[in-house]
C-alpha cells in the first residue's frame, strides 16, 4: 500500500537516528521488525517476522529512511515465523525488548546492562493525578532507580520497567529496608513453602517494618526479609 511522504516523516527519522547510539537496536513495538545502527548512515535489518503487515512496515520504514539518506541494509537470515499463540508473541515481544536493552549505554560508552544492578534500589520520585477513562481522576506514584555509571560517576534515573529488563525478576521484585536489609518478594514456590511454615510477611502500600513507602508493583506481594550478608 503506498504512502505519502511529508516532512514530519522525515523529521521523525532524523530524530530517531540521531537518539541511537552506534550499535544500538531500535525495534519498533509491535512491528515485528528490529533494526541496528551500524553508522550514521546506515540501518541493519537483523529480524523481521513473516507476515504481509510487517513486509509492508519495513518497506514504508526503508522509504522514510532513504529519503534522508540512510543506507537500509539487512542480514542474510532476518525472517522468523509469526508466533502460534498470544504467549508465544509475549515472549518475542520480551526478547526483542531484551535485545534492545543490551543496546543501552551511558554516555562515556559504557554499557547499563553490564552495571552492579543489585546496588541500585527503587526511589519514589512523585506523585501525578491522572484522568481515568470514566471521567475520574486518581494518583499515580512514579517510581525509578537512581543509577550512577561506575566508570564516569554519571548519575541519571533508570525506569522501573526497564530497570527489569537489565536485572531481571529478583532484584526487581525488592525493595530495601535499611542498609543490612532488603525486603524480597516470594516465587510461588517459595509461597508454598512459606504457607506451610508460617513465615513471611504480607506487603502492602507501606512496609510492615518502617512504614515507608513501597515500590507500587511490590504492593499485594508475599515477601521475607533478606539480612545482606546472607546473601551469596
Amino acid at each position: 500500500m503506498s504512502f505519502e511522504m511529508n516532512d514530519d516523516m522525515k523529521k521523525w527519522a532524523k530524530d530517531l537516528m540521531s537518539g541511537l547510539g552506534i550499535g544500538a537496536i531500535w525495534a519498533p513495538e509491535g512491528s515485528g521488525l528490529t533494526y541496528k545502527k551500524m553508522s550514521d548512515d546506515t540501518l541493519l535489518l537483523t529480524k523481521m517476522m513473516n507476515h504481509p503487515d510487517v513486509l509492508e512496515n519495513h518497506a514504508r520504514f526503508t522509504t522514510i529512511m532513504m529519503a534522508i539518506g540512510i543506507n537500509m541494509a539487512e542480514n542474510e537470515e532476518v525472517l522468523f515465523d509469526a508466533p502460534a499463540n498470544p504467549e508465544e508473541a509475549y515472549m518475542l515481544e520480551q526478547q526483542h525488548k531484551i535485545d534492545i536493552a543490551h543496546g543501552w549505554k551511558c554516555e562515556c560508552g559504557s554499557k547499563l546492562i553490564e552495571m552492579p544492578h543489585e546496588t541500585f534500589t527503587p526511589r519514589f520520585l512523585s506523585s501525578e493525578e491522572v484522568l481515568l477513562e470514566n471521567g475520574d481522576t486518581d494518583v499515580v506514584e512514579i517510581w525509578g532507580y537512581l543509577y550512577e555509571c561506575p566508570d564516569c560517576d554519571k548519575a541519571f534515573n533508570v525506569d522501573p520497567d526497564d530497570y527489569h529488563l537489565m536485572a531481571g525478576d529478583k532484584l526487581f521484585m525488592r525493595y530495601k529496608i535499611d542498609d543490612k536489609r532488603v525486603m524480597q518478594a516470594m516465587t510461588r514456590r517459595e509461597m508454598i513453602q512459606a504457607a506451610k511454615d508460617q513465615t513471611g510477611v504480607l506487603v502492602g502500600d507501606a512496609c510492615p517494618i518502617t512504614g515507608g513507602k513501597v515500590p507500587t508493583w511490590l504492593w499485594g506481594t508475599y515477601c521475607f526479609v533478606v539480612n545482606s550478608d546472607e546473601e551469596e
